[in-house]
């Protein structure tokens, strides 16, 4: 592994911005943690550390934007997986926040950089309204970048009972009105004088941020009638939404679109696993991306496969997806999405979140053979290959 130096280049190799075509043997000119200079022909400074690089391809990091990293190491033991509370517990809990409990040196995440992964947004689970999540750099050393990113609510069907969707929409627009009723009595509330509210002062002062805009809310949802019913709540309370699962968003397609609302998705979610994803397809992502609403994928929370998001994103490319979009739908776009402007694409200011590969990054026999995480080369061996190691040594 090359050791941390103040200035390095990538030298000679095919080069993905993030925006625009790739670039054919162009350098990429890293200074401490920043991006300071991109393409052919670049001047170096004296004492530049240069990797030369022909025949390898370079992209921004791949980002998860709805991961269980650092949260979810062993998942049948319930003492392994946090940022979560059980079915006893309020079904609404915004204030549960993520970062309590976030490890940033799980087993997983070597893993997940030895497959291209540098960011990920991590997500509580659980209830109706579930908490806020984080975004975070694949580092151990202060890996939050910005707490309360967003607002996690889920609306797929439980399965729990007859009317249990309309029970939780009726819910959600019971507190998005105490929320808003707070917002503009806090002196009364506070005071005694207003009336009694469904949820506690934190918890409606997290949904009062979310009514402000200050964080978008994240609706995990499928079923297309369910999407619309979302989408009315977020125009009645001028929320910012972002569209989780979307198995039926193809749809009404053309509605999000109007909305202007992202969504995340898993390209390969092709057959109904519910009633809420009955006529889930494979060229879903297709579909909308079509249609004008901005696609980002992810492989929905599942934190041991995250190392597999660049297979998804090829997948999608072998079934129509344009490649540069299916690239930007793991790097640039999720970082758009959230509101992070200086990750997910290669550029002057950017920050340094960058994998090397020997290969076109979407085809199973190629690899990382760098990973730069804020500027910082990082160890690609992994819990699994120190193993391996030992074990395979004569004794």
């Amino acid at each position: 592994m090359i050791r941390l130096l103040a200035t390095v280049a990538l030298a000679g190799a095919t080069v993905h911005t993030g925006e625009g075509p790739p670039l054919e043997g162009a350098t990429v000119l890293i200074e401490a943690n920043r991006v300071v200079a991109v393409g052919q022909d670049i001047p170096l400074p004296d004492g530049t550390r240069v990797l030369n690089l022909e025949g390898a391809v370079v992209t921004p990091g791949l980002i998860d934007p709805s991961s269980r990293l650092g949260v979810g190491e062993v998942l049948r033991e319930g003492s392994a997986v946090e940022g979560t509370a059980g079915s006893a517990h309020d079904p609404v809990r915004a204030a549960l926040r993520i970062e309590d409990s976030f490890n940033p040196a799980s087993f997983v995440t070597p893993v997940a950089r030895s497959g291209g992964l540098t960011s990920a947004v991590v997500v509580p689970l659980g209830g109706l309204v579930s908490g806020q999540s984080i975004w975070v750099d694949l580092v151990e050393q202060d890996p939050v970048r910005r707490t309360s990113l967003a607002l996690h609510v889920s609306l797929r069907g439980d399965g729990k009972g007859r009317g249990s969707r309309a029970r939780a929409f009726l819910r959600l627009r019971e507190v998005l009105e105490d929320a808003r009723l707070f917002r503009s009595n806090r002196g009364p509330y506070i005071s005694g004088k207003l009336r009694e509210l469904s949820l506690s002062a934190l918890d409606l002062d997290v949904l009062a941020r979310a009514l402000s805009q200050e964080m978008p809310v994240v609706f995990e949802v499928d079923r297309a009638a369910d999407i619309l019913t979302v989408l009315e709540i977020a125009r009645e309370h001028k929320l910012r939404p972002i569209l989780l699962g979307v198995a039926e968003g193809w749809l009404v397609a053309d509605e999000i679109a109007a909305a202007h609302a992202p969504v995340l998705v898993d390209p390969l979610q092709n057959l109904p696993s519910s009633f809420d994803t009955l006529q889930s397809r494979e060229d879903n992502a297709l579909r909308m991306h079509r249609a004008g609403v901005r696609v980002a994928f992810t492989l929905r929370r599942a934190a041991h496969r995250a190392h597999r998001l660049r297979f998804v994103a090829g997948n999608a490319v072998a079934s129509g997806y344009p490649y540069e979009a299916a690239l930007a739908a793991i790097t640039r776009l999720p970082a758009e999405i959230f509101g992070i402007v200086d990750e997910g694409t290669i550029k002057p200011g950017a920050l340094a979140n960058i994998v090397v590969w020997n290969g076109d990054p979407f085809e199973p026999l190629s690899w990382p053979t760098h990973v730069f995480v804020r500027g910082r080369p990082v160890d690609l061996r992994t819990r699994q290959d120190l193993l391996t190691e030992r074990y395979l040594q004569p004794q």
